[in-house]
């Protein structure tokens, strides 16, 4: 049985919680949250006490796996001191607001005897498993593009996504750092790091984003060698349940193929997909789980998490300058953050 530590009661512990609590093999003993309104609702839902200090649970002998799910700023802190306390980790994306932050985190974890999984559900669903194993093997030839286009919306009120929008400092953004991480993981996993990128940014529907001068939609142009890789990200105003619009069209040597949420299309026909037992945020989940029992590396720790923040950071570096932005990176400060302020040890919010 692993016993579960909660820390932090961000949006997406509204996702992870249940999932640790409806495994037969996990029992949640623990949490921490420094809001005390928002540490309540653990309590309700868990019923286990909640420390206002997340030392309470990292240093905690009856915790073997932590759950963060924090704002970005203080990811670096509490991973860091989990993986001295001994724990194995699942932290959700975004890994850092920063390079600095990132490039921290994955020298720590390199060193470490206990797993840590960054939670990029996207890797664990069928249908990008199955264009990663096509990429892979070259089956669609040479690549001439790939579109990425994920604009989504989730049913209730904006500001119940407790992390967002937030000012800049404390998470590094908006929906590009969030939403939008997802397909920037998801294009990195299939191509590796682009050769530049340019970036523009647009605040289309909210002004609860406008205030904080961050993004509710992104739009990327990608230079490969060969090709390029556009994304539109973000957050839009749709008040459907879970409206979203998520879809991957790629072209290659006379095939064009569509990734959606209704199935995967090969010029126009049905290909079958990968049987997956567990997908999407339970196989973060459980990608962990089987990661500690047969002691294998994770195909999503900070290594990638530190790749997602230089792909950003020159996102957010071009929609300053208006001008494309070389990779590796030649500066990689984040542009809308002070230079001190590059890697945080106080508490924000």
């Amino acid at each position: 049985m692993y016993r579960i530590g909660l820390i932090g009661n961000r949006a997406h512990q509204n996702v992870y919680g249940p999932i640790w609590n409806e495994r037969s093999d996990c029992e949640i003993v623990a949490a921490a949250e420094h809001h005390a309104e928002k540490g309540g609702a653990l309590t309700d839902l868990y019923g286990v006490t909640v420390a206002s200090d997340y030392d309470a649970v990292l240093e905690d002998p009856n915790v073997d796996i932590v759950s963060i799910c924090t704002d970005f700023y203080l990811k670096r802190t509490l991973i860091e001191k989990a993986l001295a306390c001994g724990k194995h980790v699942l932290v959700d994306k975004a890994i850092g607001r920063t390079v600095a932050e990132a490039r921290e985190i994955a020298a720590v974890v390199d060193g470490a005897s206990t797993q840590v999984v960054l939670a990029y559900p996207s890797r664990f669903l069928p249908t990008i498993l199955r264009l990663k194993q096509a990429v892979d093997q070259n089956e669609y030839g040479r690549i001439v593009a790939y579109t990425h286009n994920s604009v989504k919306q989730f049913a209730g009120d904006l500001m119940a996504y407790v992390s967002y929008p937030t000012p800049v400092v404390q998470n590094g953004g908006g929906e590009l750092m969030n939403l939008g991480s997802h397909a920037v993981d998801s294009m990195l996993w299939m191509f590796g790091m682009p050769r530049r990128i340019c970036c523009k940014m647009e605040n289309a529907y909210f002004e609860e984003y406008a205030q904080f001068g961050t993004e509710d939609i992104a739009t990327l142009w990608c230079d490969y060698d060969g090709f390029s890789a556009t994304l539109t990200v973000g957050r839009s105003n749709a008040r459907e349940q879970d409206a979203m619009y998520d879809c991957v069209d790629v072209t290659g040597e006379g095939v064009w193929v569509r990734l959606s949420r209704g199935g995967y299309t090969v010029n126009g026909q049905d290909i079958d997909l990968p049987d997956v037992q567990v997908t999407g945020t339970a196989g973060c989940v459980n990608h962990l789980i089987e990661c500690i029992e047969n002691d294998k590396p994770s195909q999503s720790s900070a290594r990638e998490g530190l790749a997602v923040a230089q792909a950003t950071t020159a996102a957010y570096q071009s929609a300053v300058s208006g001008e494309f932005v070389d990779l590796p990176l030649r500066d990689e400060n984040h542009p809308a953050i002070d230079v001190n302020d590059q890697v945080i040890d106080r508490l924000l919010d």
